[in-house]
């Protein structure tokens, strides 16, 4: 009688079991990989959409020039946030400007926008210029500090901290920006 070479049932079950180890380590390497590039293009996206805010308010709240007015907060007809504060750094007019930053909201398509609107002081007319920042805010509160207590509402007293809590839509975090004013 001849004898025939194969593989034995052990041989053959510790093939398989080899190869099923091989293929989940390759799994979640690859799934691990593919969520950290997922996350680092999300990161990279909020990250685009956060410095041009800063420089923004930074730009503005440099140039705030207390002699018109000071730095406030109204709510508008909704119970929403506005800052208002007069600048003489104004984008589209020469001269002494009141800035006012709000957040118009369509509920039904849900749109949301950051509103920068800039307005003549020496003009006759209400009229200003809305400049959309961003769509990824859909709120923001402002907060004031003088010695270290942060407080909400109109400023009677010179602040020496402002501080701008950003809540962004889609990724569901706040985004606190913090700046310090000239007096």
């Amino acid at each position: 009688m001849k004898l025939v070479k194969g593989f034995t049932l052990v041989e053959l079950l510790i093939a398989v079991a080899l190869t099923a180890f091989v293929i989940t380590v390759s799994y979640s390497f690859f799934n691990l990989i593919e969520k950290s590039g997922r996350f680092s293009a999300e990161n990279s996206e909020l990250q685009s959409t956060i410095v041009p805010i800063f420089y923004t308010f930074l730009r503005d709240l440099e140039s705030v020039d207390k002699r018109y007015g000071t730095i406030s907060v109204r709510k508008d007809s909704d119970d929403r946030e506005e800052l208002e504060f007069y600048t003489n750094s104004c984008y589209y007019f020469k001269g002494i400007c009141r800035v006012k930053y709000w957040i118009y909201k369509n509920e039904e398509k849900k749109i949301y926008y950051l509103i920068r609107s800039e307005y003549r002081i020496n003009s006759l007319s209400p009229s200003g210029i809305d400049i959309p920042i961003t769509s990824k805010v859909s709120d923001f509160q402002v907060l004031f500090s003088r010695s270290g207590d942060w407080y909400n509402g109109t400023i009677g007293s010179n602040p020496s901290l402002l501080k701008i809590v950003l809540k962004l839509k889609n990724e569901g975090g706040e985004l606190p920006l913090v700046f310090k004013l000239r007096n």
